[in-house]
């Protein structure tokens, strides 16, 4: 029987520090009905030039501005999906993989579950965004087992909620029934978004502990930068608002504006003015429906802050 094909995309941006150990580890694998398509969303950093000297046999994008991660993901699969596809796997670029995670992934789906691998932080080997829940009150991802150490206790295939797409297997026909990614988010929560419109869809989506990536969270944006903090203010109310009725997302609205008050009341206390104008912004064209990929890194972040 014939391996099921799968097409791995990638969006790089600024990725400079990261594509020689993710060439290595795509080079390693084991599947080998696979191809790769790499996007470069404009990287500053000049990485976008080096990847086709680091992955000589795949399908190369460049683009001239960075669209965000949602469009360079629809713009990939839109490629992708007109060769014969099984599969499409969404892979980080500050990623690094066993020689079998993909085998893993491939055994455990099927054309109506979507599957994430056990995902360890590069740095500690501890477990990240390992627990799939969301709470709809707050608006998160409840990471119950974040920062936990691996073990036999995470061992065994679950269903959950909610993927990272730090590394997601996802079957072909879900794009034809989900339809794209949302591209009104530009980056962050547009994986929590096509995760429960998965799940609205009658699709499962599994964790495999059998394969394992490393991640280092972060790598190619920054964690605590201006640039994340606008996306996420934006993103997540929009995310609650397109899935909530009314009535629980006028309860999420109360609790969402009572936190943001006390951190930005914190942010003018601490006089950190990035953080504070990403935050008012981030609010700003939630509230005024500006959606996109409506900031670079540059606009937000201060001029020491790659990212």
């Amino acid at each position: 029987m014939s391996q099921p094909s799968v097409a791995i995309i990638v969006i790089n941006y600024n990725g400079a520090a990261v594509l020689e150990d993710l060439a290595a580890s795509l080079a390693a694998i084991t599947y080998t009905n696979h191809r790769l398509c790499l996007v470069d969303n404009a990287s500053p950093d000049g990485s976008g030039t080096r990847l086709r000297t680091l992955f000589p046999n795949a399908e190369i994008i460049l683009n001239d501005v960075n669209t965000g991660y949602a469009a360079a993901v629809n713009q990939a699969a839109g490629i992708c999906l007109t060769k014969p596809t099984d599969y499409v796997l969404l892979l980080n670029p500050d990623t690094t993989l066993p020689p079998g995670f993909l085998d893993s992934l491939v055994e455990s789906a099927d054309a109506s579950t979507l599957v994430s691998p056990k995902v360890l932080a590069t740095d500690t080997g501890r477990l990240a965004t390992h627990s799939g829940g969301f709470s709809w009150l707050r608006g998160r991802l409840t990471h119950t087992h974040d920062g936990e150490q691996d073990g036999p206790a995470h061992t065994s295939p679950r269903e959950v909620e909610v993927a990272c797409f730090a590394c997601i297997l996802i079957p072909a026909a879900a794009f034809a029934a989900i339809g794209p990614l949302d591209e009104r988010f530009g980056m962050y929560y547009e994986d929590t978004d096509y995760s429960i419109r998965a799940r609205k869809a009658g699709f499962r989506i599994l964790i495999q502990p059998a394969a394992i990536i490393h991640h280092s969270h972060g790598g190619s944006s920054g964690r605590d930068s201006p640039f994340t903090l606008y996306y996420a203010v934006r993103n997540r109310p929009f995310t609650l608002r397109k899935h909530l009725s009314l009535p629980r997302y006028l309860l999420f609205s109360v609790y969402f504006l009572a936190t943001h008050a006390r951190q930005v009341a914190g942010e003018v206390r601490t006089r950190n003015w990035p953080l504070l104008r990403a935050h008012l912004r981030g609010l700003r064209d939630f509230y005024t429906g500006r959606m996109g990929m409506t900031y670079q890194p540059s606009d937000l972040n201060p001029p020491n802050q790659r990212y």
